[in-house]
């Protein structure tokens, strides 16, 4: 790291151990950081260089601790990091050296970009086949998974990857990382946690919804259906079906199928921006369930409880 700093700053830097700062640190703290006292331009300051992948509270907790212990800035030297938590800490104000890539240290007036960047286009709506993405990754706990490798297991393009990718970073999404020069998803082990950051972003997968007179006899369950398969949850009277918009054509509904004013539903069919083969038999999958539930259906308590019931089962204790 000293020698990237010199070559990036343009002049001499001082670094050695420091040892000494651990005894006003909990014990933890050995386990998690070498630290350095470091010294440029006659400035004195300490950096804590993790010694294994950090979630950015844990960082921010331990980076606070540190300044206040020390009463010196200290900036967190970095391997590798996913592009939320960078632009969290500069947004924040939290001084890091990314290896090769960025060096952020306020305190001396420092910010600098190494190579080229990239302009990401603002996005406001994620994509269908970003969101089938991410679900996919949580529930295969994705660990260092590059452009080629999500391209071969969701069959497409690698450039459309690499538009699910820049739309990850636009997004904000803290699933990417630098996995040698290559952009790669890793999924936070706290699968849970990371759900509830991120769910806000995604988008209900149904795109129309029909309701039909008689029973379509549809192959995949969806919606109350789905939830049903999941949980202990009785169905409704009628069953609710997934289809894609191909499959849409396929079974050929018409106008003069959809219920009246007054009658009883016969089935409900959702076309849905994407499917997800989760269990093999063409269920939607458990937190495309979630997203597709009316409001109607999530203030029913019983499908609250539920949900709770299937998440637990297949999404939060699954890997």
């Amino acid at each position: 790291m000293r020698e990237y700093l010199e070559n990036a700053l343009k002049q001499k830097v001082d670094i050695e151990d420091n040892k000494e700062i651990f005894e006003k640190l909990p014990l933890v703290y050995r386990g998690r950081y070498d630290i350095f006292a470091v010294k440029t331009n006659g400035i004195a300051w300490l950096a804590m260089k993790p010694k294994l992948e950090l979630g950015l509270v844990i960082l921010r907790k331990d980076w606070t601790r540190i300044e206040k212990v020390s009463g010196l800035n200290c900036a967190i030297f970095l391997e590798k990091t996913s592009f939320y938590i960078k632009e969290k800490m500069m947004d924040e104000g939290i001084p890091f050296v990314l290896r090769g890539k960025y060096i952020f240290l306020p305190f001396m007036g420092y910010l600098l970009c190494q190579g080229k960047g990239r302009e990401l286009k603002p996005v406001h709506l994620i994509s269908f086949l970003t969101q089938k993405m991410i679900l996919i990754a949580i529930y295969e706990r994705w660990k260092g998974v590059k452009a080629a490798d999500a391209a071969r297991r969701l069959e497409v393009s690698r450039v459309s990857i690499g538009r699910c990718f820049d739309e990850i970073e636009a997004l904000g999404i803290d699933i990417l990382e630098m996995n040698g020069k290559a952009r790669a998803i890793t999924v936070p082990d706290e699968v849970r946690d990371f759900w509830k950051r991120i769910e806000h972003t995604f988008r209900n997968p149904v795109i129309q919804r029909f309701i039909l007179r008689e029973d379509a006899c549809l192959n995949s369950l969806a919606g109350i259906s789905a939830l049903s398969e999941y949980s202990l949850l009785s169905d409704n009277k009628y069953p609710t079906y997934a289809v894609t918009k191909k499959e849409l054509k396929n079974c050929g509904l018409k106008i003069e199928q959809m219920v009246g004013f007054g009658e009883d539903a016969g089935c409900v069919v959702l076309e849905l921006g994407y499917q997800i083969d989760f269990d093999g038999r063409g269920t939607q999958d458990p937190l495309s369930v979630v997203l597709s539930l009316t409001p109607e259906e999530r203030e029913d308590e019983r499908v609250s409880i539920s949900v709770d019931e299937m998440l637990e089962e297949y999404v939060w204790s699954k890997g």
